[in-house]
């Protein structure tokens, strides 16, 4: 029998979601289901279908993702992706994601966006690496600060109810700058903050803390567990350096616990230099975010650029044939044009290298040097310039 693929309507929700748990290999209760069926109303919901059953489940959600410097681009948010392991190796992914890039397409997103579960998936649909999280652990007895910016206002714990109140709105203030950012919509704030027993993974309820200013403004907060002898930070946002240095310091503060831990800070992070010993810190980066341009001429006309510079760019990708070609970049602070020509290309690349490098996160000269672009030193040197961010991209908040 073929597999096909359609859409899902609310009164199939529940069956998408039994086959999606399997397909991870996890467990839902009826009370995740109804969290995540809130959400899947803002989304478009696509299933493969063998006869009556889901065999292969995807999501895509249209959001609005920070892209530099200070812009905003729409972006379909691909989660819940998976294929049964009685039907793996038969095209279902491939299938779905050409037609959820198609739809992204027709729907005007002009880049797509993933946390993929292995490295090794997405770059044959055009996905590029673009943010790393920095993962940290350090033990409490080594998180004395040698310097840190002073603060006037003070830490307070705040209930369920109140940090979903408040915690979005200051996440887009923090974020306000940060390539990468999607700011989420409320009922992915409710299933994150629902705090379900199958996210705590061994660890305690959720708390949170907000750093309030001596005005009364919210300017960060910190959400944690503990677990044993450790505090493992799950969410931490701070709109002001007082605020930042407030809540780590917080953090670091916590009684009866040995280690902190945090799975998901920028590159950028200016926690390692407020360290007296930051040898101590231990880091590990990973890849957070694979983006997929969807729409070339579009996404590379949205951004703005740190200097002026033009650029003949030949874009090879056959997954989604309508990209490829050769245009003419010319870009700077004030904005960006990008146009179709005939002119000798200056770099050449992939879907996926241009994903990878279009909010900042890679280098066009890293990537040449593991001949994944090819152009002249002072192309790559331009490209490197142009595309080159103040702040590094993050993506705090995956779904």
């Amino acid at each position: 029998m073929s597999i096909e693929l359609r859409g899902v309507g609310e009164d199939e929700y529940s069956r998408f979601m039994s086959a999606m748990a399997v397909g991870f290999g996890e467990e839902m209760t009826d009370e995740m289901m109804a969290a995540r069926a809130r959400e899947m109303r803002h989304g478009r919901v696509l299933a493969a279908y063998d006869g009556a059953d889901v065999v292969g489940a995807s999501v895509a959600y249209p959001l609005a993702m920070n892209i530099p410097e200070g812009l905003a681009a729409p972006v379909a948010v691909v989660a819940d992706v998976t294929a049964l392991p009685t039907h793996r190796r038969r095209g279902i992914l491939t299938r779905m994601m050409r037609r959820m890039l198609t739809e992204a397409r027709d729907d005007g997103q002009i880049l797509a966006a993933l946390g993929a579960s292995e490295s090794i998936i997405y770059g044959r649909f055009g996905y590029g690496a673009a943010t790393h999280n920095a993962r940290w652990r350090i033990d409490r007895q080594h998180t004395a600060f040698a310097a840190a910016p002073e603060w006037a206002g003070r830490t307070r714990f705040i209930g369920k109810d109140d940090a979903l109140a408040l915690l979005p709105e200051v996440s887009v203030r923090a974020c306000a700058d940060r390539p990468g950012f999607v700011a989420l919509r409320r009922e992915h704030w409710s299933e994150h903050l629902a705090d379900f027993d199958a996210h705590r993974r061994g660890a305690g309820a959720m708390q949170f803390v907000v750093y309030e200013e001596t005005d009364g403004r919210i300017d960060g907060y910190a959400a944690y567990r503990i677990r044993g002898e450790e505090v493992i930070v799950v969410d931490f946002m701070s709109v002001t350096d007082a605020a930042h240095a407030a809540l780590w310091a917080f953090c670091f503060g916590i009684d009866l616990r040995t280690a902190i831990v945090c799975d998901n800070r920028p590159t950028d992070d200016p926690m390692p230099w407020m360290l007296a010993d930051p040898r101590r810190l231990e880091r590990r980066l990973q890849d957070c975010m694979w983006l997929r341009i969807v729409d070339a001429p579009a996404a590379l006309e949205a951004r703005c650029y740190a200097v002026e510079g033009r650029l003949r760019i030949e874009l090879r990708d056959d997954f989604c044939g309508w990209n490829a070609g050769r245009y003419a970049l010319e870009g700077g602070p004030g904005g960006a044009r990008c146009v179709p020509t005939a002119e000798p290309a200056d770099i050449t690349l992939s879907a996926a290298e241009l994903g990878a490098a279009y909010l900042g996160g890679a280098a066009f000269s890293a990537l040449a040097h593991a001949s994944r672009v090819e152009g002249d030193d002072a192309a790559l040197r331009l490209a490197d310039a142009m595309f080159r961010t103040r702040r590094a991209a993050w993506w705090p908040h995956e779904l």
